[in-house]
């Protein structure tokens, strides 16, 4: 049993198969917003679990995550011109992923 706040393996699953497949290969048109809609609610849900460290311990993106992390913490992301904070967040993980 997860307490409320764990993210879920089916959850976490999810959040991958977002990240696999929301790319140019599959046609998509790749906007802050669109980009924040489809990652973000569970990318969030990752960030503040209390199991994030387990669920990261293999995860493909782990490294990409946590640069973004801490680029963010440290305000180095300032060159991607979005205002909010969220899709700013999301468009950098996509560019550490995709490029």
């Amino acid at each position: 049993m997860t307490s409320t706040n764990e993210m879920t393996h089916e959850d976490f699953n999810t959040l991958t198969r977002l990240i696999d497949t929301y790319n140019y290969e599959n046609e998509e048109l790749i906007t802050p917003n669109g980009l924040c809609s489809t990652w973000w609610p569970l990318l969030n849900q990752l960030r503040q679990a209390p199991n994030k460290d387990t669920l990261l311990a293999e995860w493909k993106y782990k490294k990409e995550l946590e640069n973004v992390e801490f680029s963010h913490i440290h305000g180095e992301n300032s060159y991607i011109n979005v205002a909010d904070w969220a899709e700013r967040f999301v468009v950098a993980l996509w560019l550490y992923i995709y490029h």
